[in-house]
């Protein structure tokens, strides 16, 4: 009878070893699944697939001198960048504001990329963080003033990306 109950338990805690291999076994299969896909989301990209992009860019009417010294050197950065595909998107930038107050009384400000650089990204903090961190030592402090100032000054209306190609020209 003692041989049985060895034998009985034996099986008990073989089954016990399986199912946890087998639950380690897919937790790791889904956990890979899923880690590609929220790094790429922590990566900022603002990329547009038509000929024109637009950024809208919706911001707290006390913070528009922040958002400008930000979007100054995000063009800056652009365009003196010794990345060739950097250059050809800062060319082809112009921000505008809008005069009129938008809901709620914020800022509207439009990036205009025309032309869009194909692949290009246009994610602000992610071209001042590669250009600034290339630098001296001691501008990832600066970067982290520019983005905080970006961050702040921008509402949760946020920023919308629109793609636009050209259906007439008059």
């Amino acid at each position: 009878m003692r041989t049985m109950m060895s034998k009985g338990a034996r099986r008990s805690q073989l089954w016990i070893g399986v199912a946890l291999v087998a639950a380690v076994a897919l937790g790791l299969l889904l956990g890979s699944s899923f880690a590609p896909a929220s790094e790429a989301a922590a990566q900022p990209t603002v990329n547009f697939s038509g000929g024109t992009g637009i950024v809208l860019n919706v911001v707290d009417p006390t913070k528009t001198a922040d958002f400008e010294e930000v979007m100054k050197a995000f063009g800056e950065s652009l365009v003196g960048s010794s990345d060739p595909q950097r250059n050809r998107m800062g060319e082809g930038l112009k921000l505008y504001r809008a005069t009129e107050a938008g809901p709620n009384n914020f800022a509207l400000y439009y990036l205009f990329a025309d032309p869009a650089v194909s692949g290009g990204n246009y994610a602000v903090a992610q071209v001042l963080a590669d250009e600034y961190l290339g630098g001296p030592p001691g501008n990832g402090d600066e970067v982290r003033a520019i983005y905080e100032k970006y961050s702040a000054a921008l509402t949760g209306g946020g920023q919308q990306t629109i793609n636009m190609d050209l259906v007439l020209e008059f």
